[in-house]
């Protein structure tokens, strides 16, 4: 996972400079967000001393191709969840997606998508005597909408939903992840 960090990296920032090369394009955007991560399942039986939610930021680059369809990259990172603290259980998650984008607009720089691709996530689980860390792809969803401020500058809110997360190696169920983020976003 660690390995592929660099080469997603130089394919975000090359995204919009293709999109512009190639002429046939809306706009490409780049952005950062933060806001709520939570998982499904993972408090289930747990009692109180059990945190589902933490806080999560998103950085990303993307292109719009044609007036309603576009593709995105980003990396997303959660801070860590304290799934017990008796047992000083602590979960973090990271992971870079890629996704396509249908775009509806609903008026002058303004309008609302649905996504959909791959996330390719991180997991490391902190149990008091152990650390679990564990890979994966999971189908990763979502929707939004984005408002233009200007002609260049963004606010944007996501909903995005990544089931049948296993960060704990086939030793408990497989979570689902849960993101609300609110973004500001750049279009060249």
């Amino acid at each position: 996972m660690n390995r592929l960090l660099p080469a997603v990296a130089l394919l975000a920032t090359a995204v919009p400079f293709q999109a512009n090369a190639s002429g046939d394009y809306e706009y490409p955007y780049s952005g950062i967000g933060g806001g709520m991560a939570s998982l499904a399942d993972a408090c289930d039986n747990q009692g109180s001393d059990c945190d589902d939610g933490t806080t999560a930021f998103r950085v990303y680059s993307g292109a719009r191709l044609l007036s309603n369809f576009g593709v995105e990259v980003g990396y997303t990172r959660s801070q860590d969840f304290e799934l017990n603290d008796t047992t000083d259980t602590e979960l973090s998650l990271h992971g870079l997606d890629v996704t396509g984008l249908v775009h509806l607009p609903l008026g002058n720089r303004m309008d609302v998508f649905a996504k959909a691709g791959g996330f390719f996530w991180d997991s490391e689980l902190d149990i008091a005597t152990a650390t679990v860390d564990n890979t994966g792809i999971s189908l990763r969803t979502g929707v939004g909408a984005q408002v233009g401020i200007t002609e260049h500058l963004y606010i944007r809110a996501d909903y995005d939903y990544v089931p049948n997360v296993d960060y704990s190696d086939g030793a408990l169920d497989e979570d689902d992840l849960s993101l609300i983020t609110g973004s500001i976003q750049y279009h060249f």
